[in-house]
């Protein structure tokens, strides 16, 4: 054993001792030392040792963190040399000759080279000295020599089997270190590598099997065996103990982060599986309950609230999205299937990828206010990173929309009719470039490949060669199209081949050619509205010199007077119209807005043209009624019997009869001429039947001999004293009227029917005598006067004209 140096301190020789082999053992400045004696604990713990009879131990250790203590066992472990001293018996340790009275030496910091220096250096030397055998038996002393050596043999065998132990843990540790490290480096974006677009499933399927590795292995790091493994490791002061121990925390930290991300993960299992189960159009009122369990994962994980693993998750819902909107669509038939029909499919299918990024967008701007009571952790990447395959599907599905709007306009030419006279030549021409398009649409739709998948650009390319057939084709149609516009010669020709060939004239090359033809409709507008000025200035003027305008013969004057203005407005109304309703910067042009301009004004007095022409009208309406309506119903006009019935009545129920149809004027009808419109028919039927008996009876009068009139004198008589009462006293409005008119009507057709039966009868007599009178009964013989009557057969003859009389039947 080493001798401790010279004294360092005039205080306690005993402390210096301790001190000073310390500093020499341990090879320390002897600040160590001071730093041990001003903490009062070590202190109390050395005066304990050198003051008292026990302990009978003191060891100072070397801590990790070069630090010396002071203890009074020895330590478990040893991480560096340590130094012990060991009283020789129980006692005060004296202050001077201290040395003597205590062992001191090291401590190394593995127990088996301890023990081997004790088998060594004592063991086997006082054992195997024959001078320690005195007194005993030869068998006794050889058995105590071979167990001695076997002894030493023992520990070297174990010393050298404790350092290979190591060795192989560690190299056990470096293993496990390469194998869980590849399982720590596992991350759920590597699903995207090899060009794989995986679904919200992946992402839950990935810590699902995470969280199980990690707890096997977690399982496995937790054995006793491997325990064992970890207390050789750090009690060998391994290198690779640190090593092995922060790999055993980060197993802990990855398990607690993958049964928190899986645990928080299932809450949007079921909303997953809501989307892969509906129907893809109906699927738009599943988007926000998802984001907002999507927000709430945000903001209760403690793992789950990194930008990069929402990102993953945010694309494979895209990825489902993108799936399901394929199966609804079906690639296989896009093409083939009704254009119509896909065309709506296809927009259906924007709007609802549009509203999922929508409602993105929506959450994000929300997210703040789901973090109520802490700092508010914002989703920090670009939107455009995780929708970049949902923008790619967005621009294809633009694309096949922009197809099939092409389509549908290029197939309006197959029912396109040009009329005049170059009409054959240039319908012969369309028809033609549609048959083109059609071996155009057919080529390219005919792919056999899939036309929504984002990631495959052979359809840019087939589509790009088609994009520049179109243009030819547009080049080719616009030639026509401007051609057929110089061939219409009146703006309803214009304006109908602009409504049939519809959208085409809206594509681009079209439009640029086209665009110039609209300056000549302008023009046209211009005279058409010049035309219906004048004709509104003439009817005017007629008005005031003559006080009637042209109007149409089966018309009154002021329905057929305001049937006219409305027939003019219409005539210009339409066109404007039609102009009005193209979808066309031409119509922001100063010469548009001022042709807008003259044509309300030209509506505005047409509209008060016809408001004052109505409103005078009405003003003599009530007159018109007072005056007309109190005749009576019979007149006199020479010796005939006239009807009495007002023609301004007449003409005002006509009036209002066609202007109660009328939706302008209908309301401002005055109630006198819809009260009087109200009986027309009743008027009606008085006028009918009074009219029959007026020409019953001037019939009467006109055509009967004075004979037949004395005949009827009597009934003449009592019908004109019924006439007389219907001139003087009847009116139109008067009580009991439809009776009286059919008892006069009864009476003047009793008549009537007689005297008309009376002469009809004698018209029928003089026919017959008109016959009798040309043929004789009896005649001469030969037909000549000089010769007697042939009186042969007369008995014959008399039967037979006898005959022919009976054979009369007369009416009376």
């Amino acid at each position: 054993m080493d001798q401790p140096g010279p004294s360092t301190s005039n205080q306690d020789p005993r402390i210096d001792f301790i001190g000073s082999y310390v500093v020499k053992s341990l090879k320390l400045k002897p600040e160590k030392w001071m730093r041990v004696l001003s903490i009062e604990e070590h202190r109390s713990t050395l005066k304990d040792f050198l003051d008292k009879p026990h302990p009978i131990l003191l060891v100072v250790v070397l801590t990790h963190a070069a630090q010396l203590v002071p203890v009074i066992s020895f330590p478990c472990y040893l991480k560096n040399k340590a130094v012990f001293f060991v009283k020789k018996r129980p006692d005060v340790v004296p202050k001077e000759r201290c040395a003597e009275m205590v062992i001191f030496g090291d401590l190394a910091p593995r127990l088996i080279d301890e023990l081997a220096a004790l088998v060594d250096e004592v063991f086997v030397p006082m054992l195997s000295n024959p001078l320690n055998h005195e007194g005993w038996p030869l068998v006794v002393s050889q058995d105590i020599l071979k167990q001695i050596h076997n002894l030493k043999s023992t520990v070297y065998e174990v010393k050298g089997k404790i350092l290979y132990l190591k060795s192989a843990i560690e190299g056990v540790v470096i293993k496990w270190a390469q194998q869980i490290n590849d399982v720590m480096m596992e991350d759920s974006s590597q699903a995207f590598e090899n060009g794989q677009n995986p679904l919200p499933a992946v992402e839950l399927a990935f810590w699902k099997s995470r969280l199980s590795n990690l707890n096997y292995i977690y399982d496995q790091l937790r054995t006793d065996r491997v325990r064992c493994m970890a207390v050789i490791l750090e009690k060998t002061t391994s290198a690779y103990y640190p090593c092995f121990s922060r790999l055993f925390k980060n197993i802990v930290s990855a398990l607690a982060e993958a049964r928190e991300i899986d645990l928080y993960l299932k809450t949007l299992e079921k909303h997953f599986q809501a989307l892969e189960d509906t129907d893809f159009t109906e699927s738009q009122p599943l988007f926000r309950p998802l984001f907002h369990i999507i927000c709430m994962v945000w903001r209760d994980s403690k793992y789950y609230c990194s930008s990069s693993k929402l990102m993953v998750l945010i694309k494979q819902i895209c990825n489902l999205l993108i799936y399901q909107a394929k199966k609804c669509l079906d690639p296989s038939t896009l093409f083939h299937s009704d254009i119509d029909e896909a065309r709506q499919r296809i927009q259906l299918t924007i709007d609802i990828l549009k509203n999922f990024r929508s409602t993105f967008d929506y959450f994000k701007e929300r997210l703040p206010k789901y973090f109520v009571d802490r700092a508010v952790i914002p989703w920090t990447f670009h939107p455009n990173v995780v929708f970049e395959r949902m923008n790619k599907f967005l621009d294809r599905l633009n694309t096949i929309q922009w197809f099939f709007k092409t389509v549908l306009e290029f197939q309006k030419l197959e029912k396109i009719e040009i009329g005049g006279m170059k009409g054959r030549v240039l319908g012969g021409q369309i028809r033609d470039i549609s048959a083109e398009f059609d071996a155009y649409f057919h080529s390219f739709a005919s792919k056999s490949y899939d036309v929504l998948d984002p990631d495959d650009d052979t359809f840019n390319e087939d589509f790009k060669v088609f994009q520049e057939n179109i243009i030819d084709l547009d080049l080719k149609l616009s030639t026509v199209l401007v051609e057929s516009f110089d061939n219409c010669s009146t703006l309803e020709g214009i304006f109908k081949l602009i409504d049939i060939v519809g959208s085409v004239l809206d594509r681009p090359l079209i439009s640029n050619e086209f665009t110039a033809k609209y300056v000549e409709i302008i023009g046209m507008l211009d005279e058409e509205i010049n035309i219906c000025e004048e004709l509104f200035k003439e009817q005017c003027h007629r008005l005031q010199k003559y006080g009637h305008m042209e109007i149409d013969a089966f018309f009154p004057p002021i329905a057929g007077g305001i049937l006219y203005m409305t027939t003019l407005a219409m005539r210009v109304t339409k066109p404007v119209s039609c102009f009005k309703n193209l979808q066309h910067p031409i119509k922001e042009k100063e010469d548009a807005i001022k042709l807008f301009d003259r044509y309300d004004q030209l509506m505005k007095d047409i509209t008060d043209f016809k408001r004052k022409y109505f409103n005078e009208w009405t003003a003599t309406i009530p007159k018109i009624i007072e005056l007309n309506i109190n005749n009576t119903i019979l007149a006199r006009q020479g010796s005939d019997l006239v009807l009495n019935f007002s023609p301004e009545i007449m003409e005002l129920m006509k009036e209002v009869h066609h202007l109660r149809n009328n939706k302008d004027f209908k309301q401002d009808l005055p109630p006198e001429s819809l009260e009087l419109f109200g009986k027309q028919e009743t008027y009606r039927q008085y006028r009918i039947n009074l009219g029959i008996t007026i020409d019953w009876y001037n019939q009467i009068r006109k055509n009967s001999q004075k004979v037949e009139f004395d005949l009827v004198e009597d009934e003449i008589k009592a019908i004109d004293e019924r006439i007389e009462m219907a001139q003087n006293e009847l009116n139109w409005n008067s009580k009991d009227l439809w009776n009286y008119l059919q008892e006069l009507h009864r009476l003047v057709g009793n008549l009537y029917e007689r005297m008309s039966k009376i002469q009809d009868n004698l018209k029928e007599i003089k026919t017959i005598m008109k016959s009798w009178a040309s043929q004789p009964l009896f005649e001469r013989k030969d037909g000549k006067k000089d010769t007697l009557l042939n009186l042969d057969d007369w008995q014959e003859l008399t039967n037979k004209r006898y005959s022919e009389m009976q054979g009369y039947r007369w009416t009376y």
